[in-house]
């Protein structure tokens, strides 16, 4: 069932955390900056709530303290109310998919193009927000300011994370007025925006960046210029005792070369097995993400596509053509 206004969301949202106490959060897989930080500041809000992953969670979230905030997702766990956070399908959730098969209630809240929803769950869906966290603020902003103030800097920090995250730093074109006008009551609450962006966004490793430049070297360009292809294989990540962890925000290093009107990342998942990161500022690339059972937004999307290198890029060069 589609909510159709936050105001709504968050009283169906408030009203199913009383009810069902035994609650959980979840989010997609390989959770990013944005579900898992908006979880992070959704349990700062109401401690009782657990926060379930595939598996531990990443390090790069440390000055968040996501080791001690979350758990590993297990088939023998029931939860009576599941939050979705930064997700509306049953395909994204991974492992943690058992979970609404035993649920009572789910409530699924994000800001990606509308795909197949849950059709068990109560759904909103705010496309016009910058992240699911951008949401949350709007629904508990006066909630927040009721905190103490080391957990109304926790849930600032949080949120921020998530923006950062999806305006990658404020250069994506989802990056409007009401983004900094959010930032700036966050910052009222504790946050240090510097301090946040070095953890979240500088912090690599020495392998880390050979692993950057190792993929930043297989560019490839089609169409005079209009397309740029490059990827990262397992052999890589292994041979720098990385993990596919590593391989977050790579498409960022690609952003703003001349004449490039859409980007591609290739990530080897396994042999003829690839994750696809679809980026541009010019074309619909969630029409080519959702074609292969995938999805996001319009200018950032992803799926998953089984072939090798060359076919795949084949494929998706053809597709893209398509929009020109």
């Amino acid at each position: 069932m589609l909510i159709k206004t936050e105001n709504e969301c968050k009283i169906k949202l408030l009203e199913l955390i009383e009810k069902f106490p035994r609650a959980a959060i979840l989010t997609h897989v390989e959770p990013d900056g944005d579900g898992l930080a908006a979880a992070l500041a959704l349990q700062e809000l109401f401690p009782h709530l657990q926060i379930m992953l595939e598996g531990k969670g990443s390090s790069k979230y440390d000055y968040l303290n996501v080791q001690n905030r979350t758990k590993i997702c297990q088939k023998n766990l029931q939860f009576d109310l599941l939050i979705i956070l930064d997700c509306h399908e049953h395909s994204r959730l991974g492992i943690c998919d058992h979970l609404s098969k035993k649920a009572k209630a789910i409530i699924a809240i994000d800001h990606h193009i509308q795909g197949n929803l849950i059709p068990e769950a109560f759904t909103y869906i705010d496309t016009k927000l910058a992240s699911v966290g951008a949401i949350l603020f709007n629904m508990f902003k006066e909630r927040i300011k009721q905190l103490a103030k080391a957990s109304q800097k926790y849930v600032a920090d949080s949120l921020y994370t998530t923006i950062l995250n999806d305006t990658d730093n404020f250069i994506n074109a989802n990056t409007t007025a009401a983004t900094f006008d959010m930032c700036a009551e966050l910052m009222r609450l504790g946050l240090v925006p510097g301090e946040i962006a070095n953890k979240f966004l500088h912090s690599h490793s020495a392998n880390e960046m050979k692993l950057i430049g190792q993929s930043l070297a297989t560019i490839q360009t089609y169409e005079d210029g209009k397309f740029l292809f490059f990827y990262t294989t397992k052999k890589m990540l292994d041979n720098l005792n990385l993990t596919a962890e590593a391989t977050g925000g790579l498409s960022r290093w690609v952003k703003g070369i001349t004449g490039v009107i859409a980007s591609v990342r290739l990530q080897e998942i396994e042999p003829n097995k690839y994750k696809v990161h679809l980026r541009s500022n010019h074309l619909n690339v969630n029409k080519i993400a959702t074609k292969y059972g995938g999805g996001g937004h319009k200018k950032a999307s992803g799926c998953d596509m089984n072939g090798d290198l060359n076919t795949i890029r084949d494929t998706l060069l053809r597709d893209l053509k398509e929009q020109l």
